[in-house]
């Protein structure tokens, strides 16, 4: 079910205030971006934004998890995935976020 531009944008805020308030390192601020995220669905967004979410949640976590000798969680798919993130890729995703942000924020303040 689609959430309605307030409840997305209070969502977004988090992650975009990370992206633009920290001294981090661009693959640091886009893990804390994405970590403000992680909570919400493709489904939580209209269809004109859907496909951007979805994309940033495949990219962000197309390395897949780690496993230890013993089985358990050694890395997780965002931690390995950011591993290996070339700067480029790491600013497309910050980019991505940012403007699904500005999206949902047009909606928000139009309603």
């Amino acid at each position: 079910m689609t959430l309605d531009g307030d409840a997305l944008w209070e969502a977004l805020y988090p992650a975009a205030w990370k992206l633009a308030r920290s001294a981090d390192s661009i693959h640091e601020r886009i893990g804390a971006a994405f970590a403000a995220i992680q909570g919400l669905s493709g489904e939580d967004f209209p269809p004109e934004q859907r496909l951007r979410f979805n994309d940033i949640v495949t990219r962000m976590t197309v390395a897949g998890a780690v496993r230890g000798t013993d089985g358990g969680l050694a890395k997780g798919a965002v931690d390995n995935t950011l591993a290996s993130m070339p700067d480029d890729e790491a600013t497309e995703i910050a980019e991505e976020i940012f403007e699904l942000f500005v999206a949902v924020a047009e909606i928000h303040f139009r309603d």
